[in-house]
């Protein structure tokens, strides 16, 4: 009975679009979670391979979106840069006040002769790269451990506030914006956010990981990281709604693009990293 039971629930899941589309998104989940961690601890080579893989992803939604043309000359130019751009970073090349200088100018350029609006050509540059960038400076100062639990924080406050909101609702945050995001979705999900970002520092507090020495602070950061990537959602779904897309790609099933998934870094990363600078510079 407790078999036939379960098949009969699985089966009702998959009834419907929405039920559909949620175990989608938790199938997608199950497979890309593991992977994205092991990867996220192991640093190295396989981190950088990822973090550039996904900024060209990201690029090229970009371009689809802003352009309708996700592979084209700027995209590969912006590709190009932002990737050398990373590899001098993470190498630490003594000469990246150049390599910056010269990416913008290249950009500009381009966009001028394929006649590409020049400010979305730039933007799109900087919403790839400087979470990108921030990533490695994360994972150089401090670690995986912190580039996992600052993801923790996006995932948990997503979870939080898409079921906060599923099932308080309320009155909606930014309606012409996102209409589906409400205040108490916002509240649930920086909630989860700091439990959860709390709960994983308990497992780890013994790497003696400065960040994670206090645990006031701790949950802070937890609540205010989860806030930002709530903000970076609503600035990518700004972004869409100016040129009436619904999601940035397809890629992900039951998640949209890469963009979609990976929006709340957008201002979370850069944070931490100038965060970090402040609390422990020397």
């Amino acid at each position: 009975m407790p078999l036939m039971n379960i098949t009969k629930e699985i089966g009702d899941m998959a009834q419907g679009p929405k039920n559909n589309n949620l175990l989608k998104r938790i199938i997608s989940a199950l497979v890309m979670l593991p992977i994205a961690i092991f990867i996220i601890l192991s640093g190295g080579v396989p981190f950088f391979i990822l973090i550039s893989l996904l900024t060209i992803l990201v690029l090229s939604e970009w371009n689809g979106i802003c352009e309708n043309k996700p592979i084209s000359l700027l995209f590969g130019v912006q590709a190009l840069c932002g990737v050398l751009l990373m590899y001098q970073i993470y190498w630490g090349s003594p000469y990246i006040e150049i390599s910056i200088a010269s990416s913008l100018v290249s950009i500009i350029a381009v966009s001028y002769i394929v006649k590409a609006k020049v400010r979305w050509a730039l933007m799109g540059f900087l919403y790839a790269v400087i979470p990108s960038i921030s990533f490695f400076l994360i994972h150089q100062q401090s670690g995986g451990l912190v580039v996992l639990w600052m993801m923790i924080v996006i995932w948990s406050m997503d979870t939080g506030a898409y079921f906060a909101g599923k099932n308080i609702g309320g009155p909606k945050m930014a309606p012409k914006i996102s209409p589906n995001k409400t205040w108490s979705g916002l509240i649930g999900g920086t909630l989860t956010a700091m439990a959860l970002g709390w709960v994983y520092v308990f497992f780890v507090k013994d790497n003696n990981i400065p960040l994670f020495d206090n645990v006031t602070i701790l949950l802070f950061l937890s609540g205010f990281f989860a806030i930002l990537s709530q903000i970076g959602d609503l600035a990518e779904s700004a972004v869409k709604r100016h040129f009436s897309i619904k999601d940035s790609g397809s890629l992900i099933p039951g998640h949209g693009g890469i963009m979609d998934r990976i929006d709340g870094v957008l201002f979370v990363a850069p944070a931490l990293v100038l965060t970090e600078y402040l609390m422990f510079a020397r």
